[in-house]
């Protein structure tokens, strides 16, 4: 999933199943993340397991729900509260997020670890809509396990 801006990007991929089997549920379903940022000339990557299998169809749902503009919530967190999501407005041409990034996803280049990151980008109506479907087709690959 890609989501650009004028001075940024956000890129999040699934690589692989946290643990390839756990006898605990919630293990089973956590999932390592890539994550790809760049903001104005400042690029970072790292893995982690940052999102589970359901947080990611949550995530689905709540783009789903910001497009539809019948939004779920303003913002979207997770149990590991190092990523994050706020929905700041809807123009005709695009789309504002900001994109939370803490703790083991915050970029090695930003310096003040008193409050996390704020990756702004601004999607058109295209991208948001493959990056939903690129995070689907991911999500088909790397299913919630019973």
């Amino acid at each position: 999933m890609k989501l650009t801006g004028p001075d940024s990007s956000f890129e999040l991929n699934i690589l692989d199943y946290e643990y390839s089997d756990s006898q605990h549920f919630m293990d089973r379903n956590w999932l390592l993340i890539s994550l790809k940022t760049r903001y104005r000339n400042k690029e970072y990557t790292t893995t982690a397991p940052l999102l589970s299998t359901w947080e990611v169809e949550l995530l689905i749902q709540w783009m789903r729900s910001v497009v539809s503009q019948r939004q779920l919530s303003p913002r979207l967190s997770f149990v590991e509260p190092c990523l994050g999501f706020q929905y700041a407005s809807n123009e005709m041409n695009g789309y504002l997020f900001g994109i939370k990034l803490d703790q083991e996803a915050t970029p090695d280049w930003y310096d003040d670890s008193s409050k996390p990151f704020w990756l702004p980008v601004t999607p058109d109506d295209s991208e948001l809509e493959h990056a939903i479907t690129d995070l689907e087709k991911q999500l088909n690959i790397f299913p919630i396990r019973e």
